[in-house]
């Protein structure tokens, strides 16, 4: 009787490795052209799909952490913090008005904070950078808005175009220098407002409001600017 042979066992048409390796390259692409096929991506659904291809690949999933986010309660922060920033100054703005110093005070909220122009001969007697003591309420006032740590706040001092030649101010930006400096001083050391919130800068007569051609126009260009800038 014939010995039947053995069948014969066909060799692979390609490494095994290979074979991994091409389900594995597959997986990519398709995840790949998946992303692209969206114009936008929730981040949820974006999260989803990348532990479902860390389970394709055989990759252990992401733990979470231990510390929970932070983020969302600090938006709410910043967003309460922004509307009682905005209160106060519509109450301060309220109260000029009520004062008759809506020539004195000008005050603006934008998007991007809130910005108070006061005019020099409220703060300051002619040629001095000494704060009148009539001006301490108003200010006191601005400082309650500045107070905490979610804003960043410039001082800027202006003059006319008038030349000042004295020992102390050898000319208009070392004047509007020290009346900058007077008020962030102030912030500081009398109302407690933390020195890394605060800056000081003088531009002397160089960015006027209005031409220095009538005495109105000067008396207007001789101010304090205080910008009270979010800071997201």
């Amino acid at each position: 009787m014939a010995k039947k042979e053995a069948p014969k066992i066909e060799e692979p048409s390609a490494p095994f490795w290979l074979t991994t390796f091409s389900d594995m390259v597959t997986l990519l692409m398709v995840f790949f052209i998946l992303i692209l096929s969206f114009s936008t991506i929730e981040l949820e659904k974006f999260k989803g799909a990348m532990s479902s291809m860390k389970g394709a690949l055989g990759i252990m999933p992401e733990m979470g952490s231990a510390v929970p986010s932070q983020r969302v309660h600090f938006n709410e922060k910043m967003t309460t913090r922004r509307t009682d920033i905005t209160k106060k100054a519509e109450e301060l703005e309220a109260e000029i008005v009520k004062k008759n110093l809506a020539d004195k005070v000008q005050i603006e909220i934008t998007d991007g904070g809130v910005h108070i122009r006061l005019g020099s001969k409220l703060l300051f007697a002619s040629g001095s950078a000494n704060i009148k003591s009539t001006a301490f309420p108003i200010l006191k006032e601005i400082a309650d808005m500045i107070e905490g740590e979610n804003t960043e706040v410039y001082v800027e001092g202006h003059t006319d175009n008038i030349p000042i030649h004295t020992k102390k101010y050898p000319s208009n930006w070392e004047l509007s220098t020290a009346r900058a400096m007077s008020v962030v001083r102030y912030f500081h050391q009398a109302e407690g407002i933390n020195a890394a919130q605060l800056a000081a800068v003088g531009h002397g007569e160089y960015r006027p409001l209005l031409p220095n051609t009538t005495r109105e126009n000067r008396a207007k260009n001789r101010r304090v600017e205080i910008f009270i800038k979010w800071n997201d």
